[in-house]
């Protein structure tokens, strides 16, 4: 992989954007739709060492379809690879990472990368942290009883979504997950019934971005006061995105690396 940036969006402002001093900025890589396999594991390795390279990032997200389908040989292969990353790791699941008659559910899945993470990660599909003063909620949508190109957000997830903004009003919020909100040409891997995820959004005006992947394009929009990054595919071009927010001075700045 060549060492430069194809900078897509250097600074993004929203109308009131203003730069000032990045104290509170917070700076992740978000890799997404690897297809893991054992033909293309040596490439992902490689990735990785580059991405050890870095000296400022807070924290590295693995943004779901991590492996190329639910097996214990690419899931080996993915957690085998998890261990040589040496910063902090955030796991998405995405729609050919789990599937229950595999031996690979949710629980299985996760307990394998807590495990190559020497479990500093949590053993739930959904869950909250926090880096720089913001609070980041990775949210699931993935289906683990039958195959599913696209993804869906439970009413349980939601309501525990909610439940999280209700208590947390008074901080900035930023969502990764990997099943984007936006429309899309294709209804095949369109997530389901996004309007009930947007009425709890509409609710709360402290979500400032969404981060996620699946539809394999490079994809970068504000609507209704969020913006929405999505990340091409790993897999069709080995690109990778770092991601600059600072939301005290309103600063969004994304590099994609190919």
């Amino acid at each position: 992989m060549k060492l430069f940036f194809k900078i897509c969006f250097i600074f993004l402002f929203f109308s009131l954007f203003n730069v000032s001093v990045f104290a509170s900025e917070v700076r992740f890589i978000q890799i997404t739709d690897i297809g893991l396999n054992k033909q293309n594991a040596y490439k992902l390795q490689e990735t990785i060492k580059e991405i050890n390279s870095y000296k400022d990032v807070d924290f590295v997200v693995f943004g779901g379809n991590n492996i190329e389908k639910a097996s214990i040989e690419n899931l080996n292969y993915f957690t085998y690879l998890l261990r040589k990353v040496n910063k902090r790791t955030i796991v998405l699941l995405g729609n050919s990472d789990v599937l229950s008659s595999t031996g690979i559910n949710k629980e299985y899945y996760l307990k394998r990368v807590r495990r190559a993470l020497w479990w500093r990660h949590s053993g739930k599909p959904n869950f909250t942290f926090k880096s720089k003063g913001n609070l980041f909620i990775v949210m699931d949508g993935s289906k683990q009883y039958f195959r599913s190109s696209n993804g869906y957000y439970s009413k349980e997830e939601l309501f525990w979504l909610n439940k999280i903004l209700e208590k947390n009003k008074n901080k900035n919020v930023i969502i990764l997950q990997h099943f984007p909100l936006l429309e899309t040409k294709s209804k095949w891997i369109e997530t389901a019934k996004v309007e009930n995820y947007k009425e709890i959004l509409d609710k709360y005006k402290n979500v400032k971005v969404i981060v996620s992947g699946h539809y394999g394009e490079e994809i970068e929009i504000l609507q209704d006061g969020i913006y929405h990054i999505v990340t091409e595919k790993y897999s069709d071009s080995g690109a990778y995105k770092i991601i600059e927010i600072d939301l005290e001075n309103d600063f969004i700045g994304t590099y994609l690396v190919k």
